[in-house]
């Protein structure tokens, strides 16, 4: 695999680890800070997921939120042979995701590749309580940690995530789990990450805008996410295909 193919599939997977967890909501049945009604915070909630368009292939994922308390909740998400767990706080402006996943480290594996990031200094929200027309908000986090390709040495690599969001009106949208009536928010990514490659510094750099599609008590229904990695130009799009809130 070349250098340039595996570094958009790491950062795929980095994306996938943030931006396919990153919902937004206004309020649900669910009592106490994590009320949100685009995404319920419920346990044994559960969503199935197809994607397909990226460097990677076609893939589904599965992800069911566990351990709900008053004030967060972990996400664990798997994938085929892979898992992930992510916990999140709640407060009162709404939900922020505290890692990327796995516990306090992601532990992500894709054809062999390995990328295992300590995630700090996390600020703004990833979910609001409220959103109005037009809203926008902002996410950012720290990133400390290694990556490696097949037969390689973990190599020393750190950086940063930020996104933009912003609420784009309402959409009926329609995917393999039926037909909804959705709100459309847009996300604007960029990853800034420094990797020490075989002794060489390489610069690790994606941008994105990604359209998101949220329905009010079912949660993430869509994504269309167009990237740029270096000249490298992509599409994926993530479906649900089912889902269960009890």
């Amino acid at each position: 695999m070349r250098l340039t193919t595996w570094l958009v599939v790491t950062v795929l997977t980095i994306l996938i680890g943030l931006t396919s967890c990153t919902t937004s909501g206004v309020s649900s049945g669910t009592s106490g800070t994590c009320e949100n009604i685009l995404y319920p915070v419920k346990q044994g909630a559960a969503w199935t997921y197809a994607s397909a368009g990226g460097p990677s292939g076609s893939f589904n994922y599965t992800d069911t939120i566990t351990n709900v308390s008053v004030d967060g909740f972990t996400l664990t998400s798997q994938f085929d042979g892979v898992s992930r767990a992510q916990e999140w706080h709640c407060g009162q402006d709404g939900l922020q995701a505290l890692q990327i996943g796995g516990g306090s480290a992601a532990g992500i594996s894709t054809q062999g590749i390995t990328a295992e990031f300590m995630t700090s200094d996390v600020t703004g929200i990833s979910l609001p309580r409220e959103i109005t027309s037009g809203m926008q908000w902002q996410y950012d986090l720290k990133m400390q940690g290694t990556m490696a390709m097949p037969g390689d040495q973990q190599s020393p690599s750190s950086g940063t995530y930020s996104v933009t969001m912003q609420e784009m009106g309402r959409e009926s949208v329609t995917v393999p789990a039926g037909t909804f009536e959705t709100v459309k928010l847009q996300a604007n990514s960029n990853v800034d990450i420094m990797t020490d490659f075989q002794g060489i510094q390489v610069p690790v750099k994606y941008t994105g805008i990604t359209l998101i599609w949220y329905a009010p008590g079912v949660g993430y229904i869509k994504s269309v996410e167009n990237g740029d990695f270096g000249g490298t130009v992509f599409s994926v799009t993530t479906e649900l295909q089912s889902y269960q809130i009890p």
